[in-house]
């Protein structure tokens, strides 16, 4: 891996999500994906693979909100295998939303996202917004 390589992979990848084009953003995620979403919510644990972070997570968010924008990203470390970014979200529920800062690892292979650490900055807000999602 290059550090040239992790670059344009973060980048197409956020360009995707921040375009709202959930369906390319996952196409950066490998079959055997494992991420680990920090915090004690409803969102919250491990996930083993593409298609159980996708089932468990991306599409519960995606069904419980109005709108889920991805506003940006601060790259604050990179190497020829991950960056640590982080993430400027916010999601949308009727007449509540919720914004936040989330630190996120991502360790790349080749062209997929193999990978992923995050942990939101204001961690009870977004738990509190996702409170009454049902597992």
């Amino acid at each position: 891996m290059t550090i040239e390589n992790t670059e344009r992979v973060m980048h197409d990848y956020h360009a995707a999500w921040q375009r709202g084009d959930h369906e390319a953003g996952m196409s950066f995620y490998a079959d055997d994906l494992i991420v680990h979403m920090g915090g004690d919510g409803p969102l919250s644990g491990t996930f083993t693979s593409r298609e159980e972070f996708v089932r468990n997570w991306v599409s519960r968010v995606a069904d419980y909100t109005d709108q889920w924008e991805v506003l940006g990203d601060d790259t604050l470390l990179m190497g020829a295998d991950g960056v640590l970014l982080l993430v400027h979200e916010k999601w949308s529920r009727g007449d509540r939303s919720v914004t936040t800062a989330r630190l996120g690892h991502y360790r790349i292979d080749g062209d997929k996202i193999v990978e992923a650490r995050f942990a939101d900055m204001n961690q009870p807000e977004v738990e509190a917004f996702f409170g009454d999602l049902t597992n």
